[in-house]
């Protein structure tokens, strides 16, 4: 299994709220209905920041990010015909640019390695 790990940073001018809600309530049921894309995905995850999201933790300040997005896939083929479908790249992809500034994102291709 491969998965996607996306640290997503809001819109420039885009309240936290204003972000959580729409990729929840929007993008997130978008995502859901884009059937060619999502045939590829094992699990769609979204992560968002609870209380105020700058308290430090642990591992270091708190980051710049406002929220995780966990995309897993059987392969990296099948991550990338997900991101080459036609639906996806007419209906999802225009989407993100609404709510995500995706320069400022940072991404991961990651495989698992479970511990626990």
């Amino acid at each position: 299994m491969v998965t996607l790990i996306v640290c997503i940073k809001r819109k420039e001018g885009m309240s936290r709220e204003d972000f959580t809600r729409y990729w929840r309530d929007n993008h997130g049921p978008l995502v859901r209905s884009c059937a060619s894309f999502t045939r590829y995905l094992t699990g769609y995850s979204q992560y968002h920041l609870s209380g105020d999201g700058n308290a430090e933790a642990e591992f270091g300040v708190a980051g710049t990010y406002d929220g995780i997005a966990r995309l897993e896939f059987r392969s990296a083929e099948d991550m990338e015909r997900a991101f080459a479908d036609p639906d996806y790249l007419a209906n999802v992809r225009p989407d993100e640019p609404r709510f995500i500034d995706i320069a400022g994102c940072l991404s991961f291709v990651t495989e698992e390695s479970r511990v626990i």
